[in-house]
């Protein structure tokens, strides 16, 4: 009793009722108010372990301090300093060792649902059997691809870092991963071993790892065994893999799996010639074994890109081929991602755009971290008037895969769509660092720039882009950014752009620096609206080189409501996304 009527009397009831009044109005007004300001997700849960820190500190106050006639003293009882000293210590040590484990929050850092494949590493002694464990690895990865509750960083951004001399947190950073799996691969005859990891890429902790001895046959069994191993320790659901419950064959053809990893790795590089003979590895893993479902989505993948880095092959014949390959391979394994995303390439690309969203879209069902698929469905979408839509397909396309160029390319331009220049810009930098040598995401990043800061402010981006196109691009760039500025012939200009071949920039004959999409605003941009008109319509003709994309760009805004441009829109079966912002909706067609 004397201890409670001491309290009492220090008041330290009081103080500790109102202190918990007020801290439970700082926590809610901080619960309510942290998410609008754009506060980091662990900011309330920090708010409210600092005011909870702050209890026993203000009882210990109220027994020290007396509040007298005279003012605040504080008390000379004996052990007073003692309690005080002693209840800061306890709070500095439980805050010291608290932060660090708030700061590692959901939300603060990469989810550990999270994973990046790196490329296993070739012990077989044979620098030209690189493809083979390259393509161990990226078959797992599309293993764990179909797994919805696992975010799984592309191929082309986790195999950016092979040969590289980086720590894992970095590169987990890098990719913005939770998890690191590496492993190496050594194959001798018709035998393979393959060591596999999974790291913690925060701590570099070992969390799990195993090593197999198979036949090569039986390859496909091993890859789904380590997805399946992974999903028991990262706790998600990797199961039915290999068909969902078809449980289709996969070749057992040492010779045939083979060339069809060759195809794959050049698949993946996307250069013209690596594409022309991945379409003869497919073709050669098909005759031997023509059951393989996975090579003839390989073959359709190819031949749905192959066209816009090469003229060699028409659009027509090209889609044809890969709609052909699209279909046996659902033929033999329904269920294959691969072969959606092909067959909806090939519709959107054909006008069939509503029939190419929903192969999109059933593609990502399957398997929900196929960034090539989310890629194209989000330009799919874009000039289907949904915008919003196809920004946020195009973020996650991105966030899977940042290290693609062809990605950021796709991003940075429904960007300039959107009006989001800076955005649009930052990702075109990044794109152009990883690969100083691509000439993707050059002209929009040149087109942003000019909308934001004029020719001035876009000159170093062309020059630099022209520079590795050759000595013509480079009297090409300088002739239009005197144009622009109002020192040169922009009619004869915009005349030479215009008859330049509408095909890849990739085309060493063709002298050309700015895609289909991107040269009717730079022809507005000029002055020449008639000219614009004659090339888009001339696009359209065409039909494929994404003629669309140049209608939704904020460059030819000055010809959006004029009935030519709305009759070009009606041909290419679009919903003009800019239409009402830019014409009001009274004028809607």
């Amino acid at each position: 009793m004397s201890l409670f009527s001491e309290l009492k009397r220090r008041s330290v009831f009081k103080v500790g009722v109102a202190y918990l009044v007020v801290a439970w109005v700082v926590i809610q007004v901080a619960d309510t108010v942290a998410p609008q300001l754009g506060l980091p997700e662990w900011a309330p849960r920090f708010i409210t372990l600092l005011v909870l820190l702050g209890f026993p500190l203000a009882v210990v106050l109220a027994w020290i301090f007396d509040i007298t006639p005279e003012g605040i003293r504080a008390d000379a009882t004996p052990g007073n300093k003692g309690v005080f000293v002693v209840g800061t210590v306890v709070g500095l040590a439980v805050l010291g060792w608290y932060v660090p484990q708030l700061l590692r929050a959901p939300g603060a850092t990469a989810d550990t649902r999270s994973i990046a494949v790196l490329p296993f590493v070739n012990m077989s002694g044979d620098p030209d059997q690189e493809y083979f464990s390259d393509g161990i690895s990226e078959e797992i990865l599309n293993v764990l691809a179909r797994a919805p509750e696992l975010r799984v960083a592309a191929r082309t951004s986790s195999f950016a870092f092979k040969g590289q001399n980086l720590e894992l947190p970095d590169i987990a950073r890098a990719l913005q991963v939770g998890m690191v799996l590496e492993g190496s691969v050594r194959q001798q005859g018709e035998r393979v071993r393959i060591t596999a990891q999974l790291i913690d890429a925060e701590t570099g902790f070992h969390i799990w790892s195993e090593t197999y001895d198979r036949d090569l046959k039986d390859i496909f069994a091993v890859q789904d065994e380590i997805a399946g191993a992974i999903g028991q320790e990262l706790k998600v659901r990797v199961g039915g893999e290999r068909g969902s419950g078809t449980d289709a064959p996969a070749t057992v053809n040492p010779e045939a799996y083979d060339l069809y990893l060759k195809g794959l790795a050049l698949w993946q590089a996307r250069s013209v010639q690596g594409l022309l003979d991945a379409v003869e590895d497919f073709n050669r893993a098909i005759e031997i074994d023509p059951g393989f479902a996975k090579a003839h989505a390989g073959l359709a993948l190819t031949y749905g890109v192959l066209p816009d880095y090469t003229p060699q092959i028409s659009y027509d014949s090209s889609f044809a081929l890969s709609q052909d390959a699209g279909e046996r391979a659902l033929a033999l394994d329904p269920t294959l991602p691969e072969a959606f995303a092909a067959l909806g390439n090939v519709a959107v690309a054909s006008g069939r755009k509503a029939t190419g969203v929903a192969l999109l879209q059933r593609a990502i069902a399957f398997s929900p971290s196929f960034a090539t698929a989310y890629q194209w469905l989000g330009t799919a979408l874009v000039p289907r008037g949904r915008l919003n839509e196809g920004l946020a397909a195009l973020e996650r396309a991105y966030s899977l895969d940042p290290q693609s160029a062809v990605v950021a390319d796709n991003y940075a331009n429904m960007l300039l769509v959107a009006e989001r220049y800076s955005d649009a810009i930052d990702v075109c930098r990044a794109a152009v660092e990883n690969d100083t040598n691509t000439w993707l995401c050059r002209s929009a990043d040149f087109l942003a720039r000019l909308h934001e800061s004029g020719p001035d402010g876009a000159r170093p981006a062309l020059m630099r882009w022209a520079t590795l196109a050759g000595p013509d691009a480079e009297r090409q760039a300088e002739d239009v950014l005197a144009a622009l500025e109002g020192q040169g012939d922009a009619h004869a200009i915009a005349q030479r752009i215009v008859r330049l071949p509408q095909r890849s920039t990739t085309d060493p004959e063709a002298d050309v620096l700015f895609q289909i999409n991107e040269t009717p605003s730079l022809l507005v941009l000029l002055g020449e609206p008639g000219l614009a008109y004659e090339y888009m319509e001339r696009a359209a003709e065409v039909g494929y080189g994404f003629p669309d994309w140049s209608l939704v760009m904020p460059g030819v805004d000055p010809l959006r409501c004029e009935p030519r441009f709305r009759a070009l829109v009606e041909r290419l079966g679009m919903v003009d996304p800019r239409f009402e912002e830019v014409c009001g909706s009274g004028n809607a067609p």
